[in-house]
C-alpha cells in the first residue's frame, strides 16, 4: 500500500451521506431492530455495548437483545467429519469478525466507531463457524428465528456462487419481504 493511501472508514459516513441522516435528520435507528444472519456479533465490543472484557458481557445486552448460534465454532459445511455436525447454543458470539465488520458499519456506538445507525438494537444470528461455509437449512431456521425475534430489517451478507428464484433462501428472502421486512 502506498504512502498516505490507508483506508479510512472514519471518512465512510461522509461518502455515504450517513451524517446527513444523523446530524441534519437525526436519523439514529433509534426503535429499529436490525437481524445479522452470519458470523456473529462480538457482543463484548465497546461498539455494540460491551465492556471489551471476552465473555464479559451477557445475551440479551442492551444492544443486542436476541440472537442464537446454529452452528458452534467447528462447524464449516464443506469440512469432513464432526465438521458436518452443527452445535447449536445460546450464544452466537463471533470468532470470525465478519458479523461484528458488518453490524459495525450498520449500527455501532462506541469504542471509536459510529455506524450508520448508532441506536439500533441487533440480533446476532450466527450461521458460519470460526472457519468455512454453511447450508441453506441453517440459513432458513436463522431468517425464521429473526423474524420471530421481530427483526425489521436483516442483513445476510453473504455470498454464493450462483442462486435463482426458486432456490429456498431466495424464497424466504422474499416471502419476509412481502411481511414487510426489510432485507439486505
Amino acid at each position: 500500500q502506498a504512502a498516505g493511501s490507508g483506508i479510512d472508514l472514519g471518512r465512510a459516513i461522509t461518502m455515504t451521506g450517513a451524517d446527513i441522516a444523523q446530524n441534519t435528520r437525526g436519523l439514529t435507528g433509534a426503535g429499529v431492530k436490525v437481524g445479522i444472519i452470519d458470523t456473529g456479533i462480538d457482543i463484548d465490543h465497546p461498539a455494540f455495548g460491551g465492556a471489551g472484557l471476552p465473555g464479559g458481557t451477557p445475551l440479551p445486552s442492551a444492544r443486542v437483545a436476541a440472537g442464537y448460534d446454529f452452528v458452534g465454532d467447528n462447524y464449516n459445511a464443506a469440512g469432513s467429519g464432526a465438521q458436518l455436525v452443527p452445535v447449536p447454543d445460546a450464544n452466537p458470539d463471533d470468532c470470525n469478525g465478519h458479523g461484528t465488520h458488518v453490524a459495525g458499519i450498520i449500527g455501532g456506538n462506541g469504542g471509536g466507531i459510529k455506524g450508520v445507525a448508532p441506536a439500533v438494537t441487533f440480533g446476532a444470528y450466527r450461521v458460519f463457524g470460526c472457519v468455512g461455509s454453511t447450508d441453506s437449512d441453517i440459513i432458513l431456521a436463522a431468517l425464521e428465528r429473526a423474524y420471530a425475534d421481530g427483526m425489521k430489517v436483516i442483513n445476510q451478507s453473504l455470498g454464493a456462487g450462483r442462486q435463482w428464484p426458486q432456490y429456498p433462501t431466495a424464497q424466504a428472502t422474499s416471502r419476509l419481504v412481502n411481511k414487510g421486512v426489510v432485507m439486505v
